[in-house]
């Protein structure tokens, strides 16, 4: 078997969520070619589910480095839509996914803002979106609100942190503005932030529910950034 169908087999185990018939197929797939960029992608993001941040790093800036011999230089905004570019994307990706499940803001904006770079839309709006989440940790309201704007039509919970952006700068028209829009878009989070830590999932929702998983998403990413004033804010909103 060669290595890209070894790779391919990891990425279906990924699918499935068996991790460690993955971790056997990505092993694999580079003992046959030890420079394949998106085996050391697949390997890193096994690490990446198991916590061991430290070896999912240095996969991913491996995978890095060996996608970069690849890249076109004379065209940077290529998009996800070019194969060549991908493995390249995806280590940026879940490299910065693997900065920020470790605290370190600013070292994982640099890899978004290269991706951003290359690659404005598909993973391009995830990476603004967690760029913009990284850029409020590390007091960068302004950038952070341009990050968020961009990433409103694949996140609409974004609305709530854009809002949360214009407040912390003191736009007050403009937070109320963004909150108005996030009510109408996706209610329900309204509640988990204004309540939190206190309130409990209510109603009790099914863990395949979309609601209830980007609900969970944004209050494990974000919602510790709410200060008590963002809050009440919110909640006049809630009321109006």
């Amino acid at each position: 078997m060669v290595a890209q169908d070894e790779e391919r087999l990891g990425w279906q185990e990924m699918e499935q969520g068996q991790l460690e018939n993955a971790e056997v197929h990505f092993r694999r797939a580079l003992e046959l070619d030890p420079y394949r960029a998106d085996a050391l992608n697949g390997l890193g993001q096994v690490y990446l589910s198991w916590g061991d941040f430290e070896q999912a790093q240095e996969l991913f800036q491996m995978a890095i480095a060996q996608a970069q011999e690849d890249l076109p230089h004379h065209q940077r905004h290529t998009s996800w839509e070019d194969v060549n570019i991908r493995p390249y994307l995806r280590g940026l990706y879940h490299l910065a996914v693997t900065l920020f499940r470790q605290g370190l803001w600013d070292e994982a904006c640099e890899p978004l803002e290269e991706l951003v770079a290359w690659d404005t839309e598909a993973i391009g709006q995830d990476g603004y979106y967690l760029l913009g989440m990284l850029q409020l940790r590390a007091n960068r309201p302004t950038e952070a609100v341009e990050c968020f704007q961009q990433s409103l039509s694949r996140y609409p919970e974004a609305f709530y942190s854009l809002g949360l952006a214009h407040f912390l700068q003191g736009q007050l028209t403009d937070a109320r503005q963004a909150w108005a829009d996030a009510l109408a878009v996706i209610p329900d989070l309204s509640l988990f932030i204004t309540h939190y830590p206190a309130l409990l999932p209510f109603p009790l929702w099914q863990s395949d529910d979309e609601t209830f998983v980007r609900t969970s998403r944004y209050v494990d990413d974000m919602v510790d950034l709410w200060t008590p004033e963002a809050k009440e804010e919110l909640g006049r909103c809630m009321k109006a």
